[in-house]
């Protein structure tokens, strides 16, 4: 017969006093919670939209081939060198001529002398328009047949105006008149032209030629330019 004070195998053991035995005693550390990545987390950037990126692209290509293709044509415009033409007036003279009533009648004919002083450029000179004026006044205007300049070449071109019973102000008649009656009269010639360099197979772009024959003097019984030839400007 077994012994009741003896514990039962399995069940708590308890106090004498009849009381619970104490909790098993806790740690009082608190171990943190450790993230099993070792990598740190970021969030995923927004997606761009690619157009921007597109032009901004685009827009640099351009630029970069804009700036190759200027410094190809500086170094093309450096190695040629082109100068413009030199113009002067070899010799114009005015037969029936009458100002009188507001009215002017006379014929010019008048000589350049053209000359081409580039080495490698060739130019032609299209659309070529001639004037005259008195002072700023104009009386007449005459068209010349264009023509092609080869390198180091000199030309001699005519130019022959016409003016019929054509309406001027009083005061400009006067002024011709009395330039006359001293035994000179001045007139200014004016060619404007559209002219191009060309080298081998390649023309350049058509730009404006203008040239101004300033204070042409006409004196003597037949009216004919005195002093010789006279150079006029271009730009």
């Amino acid at each position: 017969m077994q012994d009741s004070s003896r514990p039962v195998t399995g069940y708590p053991i308890q106090n004498v006093n009849g009381c619970a035995p104490p909790p098993p005693a806790t740690s009082t550390t608190a171990y943190p919670y450790v993230n099993p990545s070792p990598y740190p987390y970021y969030p995923a950037p927004p997606p761009q939209n690619p157009r921007p990126t597109f032009f901004r692209r685009l827009f640099v290509a351009f630029a970069v081939l804009l700036i190759i293709f200027g410094a190809i044509l500086l170094i093309f415009w450096l190695v040629l060198r082109p100068h413009l033409p030199d113009f002067s007036i070899q010799s114009i003279s005015l037969s029936n001529f009458n100002a009188s009533n507001q009215r002017v009648n006379g014929t010019w004919n008048a000589r350049f002398q053209v000359s081409n002083p580039n080495k490698k450029l060739s130019i032609y000179y299209g659309d070529i328009v001639s004037s005259v004026f008195h002072k700023d006044d104009f009386l007449t205007e005459t068209r010349i047949e264009p023509f092609v300049q080869d390198t180091r070449e000199v030309n001699t071109v005519e130019a022959s105006y016409s003016v019929v019973d054509s309406f001027v102000e009083g005061k400009v008649v006067d002024a011709m008149n009395g330039e006359r009656t001293r035994g000179e009269i001045k007139f200014n010639i004016k060619v404007v032209a559209d002219v191009a360099f060309r080298y081998g197979g390649w023309r350049g772009r058509s730009r404006l030629l203008r040239v101004w024959c300033d204070d042409v003097a006409l004196s003597g019984s037949s009216v004919k330019m005195t002093g010789g030839s006279k150079k006029c400007s271009v730009d």
